[in-house]
């Protein structure tokens, strides 16, 4: 994984892009970027999360609804705090 992102998150434009992003990509990039740094491959992470290694493939692809409950799941795998909030666009 993080071959692939080599580089390309310095470019300014890419930081850009990934700031406009859906919030699927968002947590697919999160997701993926966690598991690779964890060393676990998609099965491992499935596994652990009691999905499917097909789910994990669609979440990181940006390709699946994911829930809380889902989502929670793989932060305690990946040991990550999962921080959900709503935000006024103008607060600061």
């Amino acid at each position: 994984m993080g071959e692939v992102f080599a580089g390309a998150e310095g470019d300014p434009r890419w930081k850009e892009a990934y700031a406009k992003a859906d919030i699927e990509v968002c947590l697919a990039l999160q997701i993926a970027r966690a598991r690779a740094k964890a060393k676990m491959t998609q099965g491992q992470l499935a596994r652990a999360a009691g999905t499917t290694q097909s789910v994990i493939s669609r979440i990181e692809a940006g390709n699946q609804n994911l829930t809380v409950r889902t989502l929670a799941k793989i932060a305690a795998v990946l040991h990550a705090t999962l921080v959900i909030a709503l935000r006024s666009p103008h607060a600061r």
